[in-house]
């Protein structure tokens, strides 16, 4: 019988606590040092990794995007911090409201260094402290996880377009999955009108004098291709999806987060080889974070326990193997009077075809999660103006 896979939401940010210190934690003088040198990028190395397009008259910025499927799957870019620039690989995750990048400072077994890159604010000449030094910040995260750090300031270039006095954290210690993912941090896209963090898209996109605020992801089913995605910023990428683009407006969060929407209905449809077709409503009237930090869906425990005992019926009835998969259910979330469909080979992940519906390992979450298992097969656009999120279904899918 297939396995359901049991895995963290990497980046479902449930909330974060401030604690208070006397003093601001300093460099320690012996221990264990990470070697500290930044070769100066010059401005081709830094425009080389993102492309300019333009759409009637003005400029969209694209970000490549690169897969990984390391403890999970998911996707990440490139930025530059600092001066001279820092070219550091960070997640843009629409489930977390704070940007942290990696430090010298987190020297545990926790923090892993190889192949990583660590920002010291020591070498940027561009650095600022955060207005109040005695504060340390904690984020944690849906899986348990937790990373730790101070804030601090300097210039952050997204998409070659400098913004400056950025705030962000300086990771100093942390654990969990989150702190073994290839990349050397995270930005942030969940807004919070009290969080200057988080409105880097609408800083980008002023800069660049450009009304349009919206930010957009493609995610490559195959993420290893040489395009595994790409985020748009002050726009959409009209070569990207099939079809208009279908907006929903946002709604209220138990959880405080922006990007959460309506679901009418999450259902399952089963045609079994006699011509007998089944119909399951699985949930109605629920709500939905759009969380391009998580890899799979989640669901409170009850609608996943449901859903579980939905698909294991089918598995038990037509057994298991690769040559049946295309026999498992089509699962369907109405979102705005649209349905859209995703069907075993949307769902089933890897070679291994495991299943990418999960729990949210959060008795008190009332929100379910749409991760890259949906975001893979429909483009999504993030409107910040207009607290709207639109979908449309990605190409070659």
């Amino acid at each position: 019988m297939m396995k359901l896979l049991v895995t963290y939401s990497s980046l479902l940010c449930i909330f974060s606590i401030e604690t208070y210190h006397a003093r601001q934690v300093s460099p320690p003088e012996n221990g264990i040092r990470i070697p500290l040198t930044r070769i100066p990028l010059t401005k081709e190395e830094i425009n080389s990794t993102f492309e300019y397009r333009s759409s009637n008259g003005m400029n969209k910025i694209t970000i490549p995007l690169d897969g990984y499927s390391q403890y999970e799957f998911g996707y990440y870019g490139d930025i530059s911090i600092g001066t001279p620039p820092l070219k550091m690989k960070v997640q843009f995750d629409t489930g977390s409201a704070y940007q942290w990048v990696r430090s010298p400072l987190c020297i545990s077994s926790y923090c892993p260094t190889e192949n990583r890159t660590v920002y010291d604010h020591r070498i940027s000449t561009t650095y600022q402290p955060y207005e109040k030094m005695d504060i340390s910040f904690i984020i944690l995260y849906g899986s348990g996880a937790a990373v730790h750090g101070y804030w601090a300031r300097d210039t952050i270039s997204i998409g070659g377009v400098q913004v400056n006095n950025q705030r962000f954290l300086e990771l100093h210690s942390g654990y969990g999955p989150v702190l073994h993912m290839p990349y050397d941090g995270i930005v942030g896209l969940n807004y919070k009108p009290k969080m200057d963090s988080i409105n880097i898209v609408s800083k980008v996109c002023e800069i660049k004098g450009i009304n349009d605020t919206t930010f957009s992801f493609y995610f490559n089913k195959n993420m290893f291709d040489k395009n595994g995605g790409e985020l748009m910023l002050c726009g959409s990428d009209r070569s990207k999806y099939q079809g208009e683009l279908k907006f929903v407006n946002e709604v209220e969060s138990s959880l405080d987060h922006s990007w959460t929407i309506p679901i009418e209905q999450v259902s399952i449809t089963t045609d079994y080889a006699d011509g007998f077709l089944s119909f399951e409503v699985i949930a109605t009237n629920i709500v939905a974070i759009v969380d391009t930090g998580s890899s799979l869906i989640h669901a409170p425990r009850g609608y996943f326990l449901a859903m579980e005992r939905s698909l294991n019926s089918v598995l038990t009835m037509i057994g298991y193997s690769k040559e049946k998969v295309h026999l498992l259910p089509n699962v369907t979330f109405t979102i705005a009077g649209e349905d859209y469909v995703l069907t075993s080979q949307d769902y089933l992940i890897g070679d291994s075809h495991v299943i990418g519906f999960n729990d949210t390992g959060t008795p008190y979450s009332l929100e379910w999660v749409l991760g890259n298992v949906f975001l893979r097969k429909f483009y999504s656009v993030f409107d910040v103006q207009n607290h709207r999120v639109g979908f449309a279904k990605s190409i070659g899918t």
